[in-house]
C-alpha cells in the first residue's frame, strides 16, 4: 500500500535475517543488526544446495519492521526468500500510519524485487491504519507486488472495507502513483453510507482512492441510492 510497503517489508527481511548467519562468529556482545532483534528456534546451511533454513519462531524486529512466521528459507543462487506458516508483517511509518499483513506463504525475489502472497486456510488479511485512526481492510487469495512499476495485483474474492464502506470484486490493481484500487471481473459491487444516504451500485470497473474514498464506476453502471433517514424522523 503505501509507497510500495510490501517491497520494503520483505527488503527489511532479506537484509534482517540474512545476517543471523554471521550472529555466532561475532564477537561477545556485538550487534550484527543495529538495533534489531531476530531469532528462530532452529537454523541450518545447505552448502550444496546454496540454502540457509530457519525454523520455529522465526521471527525479525526494529523499531520500524516486525516479521513472524513458522519457518523462512533463502535460496542464495535465485535470491529468493520463502517465509511460511502463520506469517505476519508489519510496518510503522513516520507519520504514524502502520500496514500490517497476515497470510500463509510470502515469497521475495530481491533481483526482480517482487513480492508475492498467498493464503492458507484463511485469506490473506492486509490493514492499513491511516494516522487519523482511520482503518482500510483488505482480503484476497493472492497477492503480487513489483517494485518497479508501483503496482499490486490480487486475486480471489478481493475486497476493500472501511468503516462505512465494503467493495468486493474477483481481482484488483493498487496503483501506488494515485494511492487508488481498480477493482475488476466478476461484476464488482460496494455498498456502504455515505453523506447522509446509503447505496449499493455494480459496474464492470470501479476505482477506490484510498486518501479521499471516493469510488468512481465504469461501464453498466446499475444499483440504488437511499437517503439515510435523520433522527428527527424516527
Amino acid at each position: 500500500m503505501k509507497n510500495a510497503v510490501f517491497f520494503f517489508m520483505f527488503i527489511a527481511l532479506a537484509a534482517g535475517i540474512r545476517r543471523t548467519a554471521l550472529a555466532d562468529s561475532l564477537p561477545a556482545g556485538a550487534d550484527p543488526l543495529m538495533g534489531s532483534v531476530v531469532k528462530s528456534d532452529k537454523w541450518k546451511m545447505d552448502r550444496k544446495n546454496n540454502l540457509e533454513f530457519f525454523d520455529g519462531a522465526v521471527s525479525f524486529k526494529n523499531p520500524n519492521y516486525t516479521m513472524r512466521s513458522d519457518h523462512a528459507v533463502y535460496d542464495h543462487s535465485a535470491k529468493l526468500w520463502d517465509i511460511y506458516g502463520s506469517a505476519y508483517i508489519l510496518r510503522r511509518f513516520p507519520d504514524s500510519s502502520k500496514v500490517e499483513i497476515n497470510c500463509e506463504k510470502g515469497k521475495y525475489s530481491e533481483t526482480g524485487q517482487t513480492a508475492f502472497f498467498e493464503r492458507g486456510s484463511r485469506q490473506i488479511r492486509m490493514k492499513y491504519y491511516f494516522p487519523d485512526s482511520r482503518e482500510l481492510l483488505g482480503l484476497s487469495d493472492k497477492a503480487n507486488a513489483e517494485k518497479a512499476t508501483g503496482l499490486m495485483s490480487f486475486e480471489g474474492d478481493f475486497s476493500l472495507t472501511t468503516e462505512n464502506l465494503y467493495m468486493l470484486s474477483q481481482k484488483g490493481l493498487y496503483r501506488d502513483q494515485d494511492k487508488s484500487f481498480l477493482m475488476y471481473e466478476s461484476t464488482p459491487v460496494a455498498v456502504g453510507t455515505k453523506e447522509g444516504y446509503n447505496f449499493a451500485v455494480t459496474a464492470e470497473k470501479m476505482k477506490f482512492f484510498r486518501d479521499s474514498r471516493d469510488i468512481k464506476f465504469y461501464n453498466n453502471v446499475s444499483g440504488w441510492v437511499k437517503d439515510v433517514p435523520s433522527k428527527a424522523r424516527e
